[in-house]
């Protein structure tokens, strides 16, 4: 077997960090607008309290960690809408990668 055959070791040993070149770091449409349809999912889930619905036994789910549950998809409301606004909203300036399809 060839020592090409399989990059289970590179996964397991990284390469060293370096600097990201100017079109490695920048954000692309596609990545942007699936990482504002998941915060503003996940976080209308959380939220709305259905997590919850059928749940009798309040001791394993006490008041507290409901309560936190939902400010959870409170942030994470905010974070899609955020995310969802930059580039357009704030952030005018922001360059994107060119995308092919």
């Amino acid at each position: 077997m060839s020592s090409n055959s399989s990059n289970i070791i590179k996964i397991f040993t990284n390469e060293e960090s370096r600097e990201l070149s100017g079109e490695e770091a920048k954000d692309c449409l596609p990545c942007q607008i699936m990482a504002s349809f998941a915060g503003l999912g996940a976080g209308v889930y959380f939220s709305s309290g259905y997590l919850f619905k059928n749940d009798k036994d309040f001791a394993k789910n006490p008041q507290w960690w409901r309560s936190s549950i939902r400010l959870l998809g409170l942030g994470l409301i905010g974070f899609g809408i955020y995310r969802g606004g930059q580039g357009f909203l704030w952030d005018k300036n922001r360059e994107y990668k060119e995308v092919r399809f």
